[in-house]
């Protein structure tokens, strides 16, 4: 991957869409939409004219490197200020499409069948604790309201 496609999400990152690599440690400028997998995905929504969530960074990158194995996708859709500066027709896209009006916003959301079938939406500042907290509690709310296979 060349590197101008590799850049840790921040203002000094073209607008995108940014998917992590466990493997690898860094982040993807994506050419396109990265919901194609059913899966479990966790989508920070970050402006780079936002003060908030320059806070924010410093607890979202902690809560990345904390994650232990199975991990969710985890995605960035960076834009200058939200979809009316921004460069990247994915990013803005999805800042319309999952209606973000405040800075930052993380989404836990499951796909399954090709839709999303549960999604937790939080706007604001959280810390790393936080975030973990949710991470674990949206885990267990999206394994206890999934469909019950039929017992036999």
């Amino acid at each position: 991957m060349s590197a101008e496609k590799e850049c840790k999400p921040g203002p000094s990152c073209p607008n995108g869409v940014y998917v992590y690599d466990f493997e690898k440690k860094t982040w993807r400028l994506e050419e396109k939409l990265p919901f194609k997998e059913n899966g479990y995905y966790v989508i920070y929504f970050d402006n780079s004219s936002c003060p908030a969530c320059r806070k924010f960074d410093q607890e979202w990158f902690g809560f990345v490197d904390s994650l232990d194995p199975p991990r969710p996708t985890l995605i960035v859709v960076l834009c200058d200020w939200f979809a009316k500066l921004c460069t990247s027709e994915y990013a803005k896209k999805l800042f319309e499409v999952f209606d973000v009006h405040i800075s930052p916003t993380v989404f836990f959301m499951i796909r399954e069948n090709g839709k999303i079938t549960r999604m937790f939406k939080h706007e604001g500042l959280l810390d790393k604790e936080k975030l973990v907290f949710l991470h674990g509690a949206f885990k267990e709310f999206a394994k206890e309201d999934a469909p019950q296979q039929p017992s036999r």
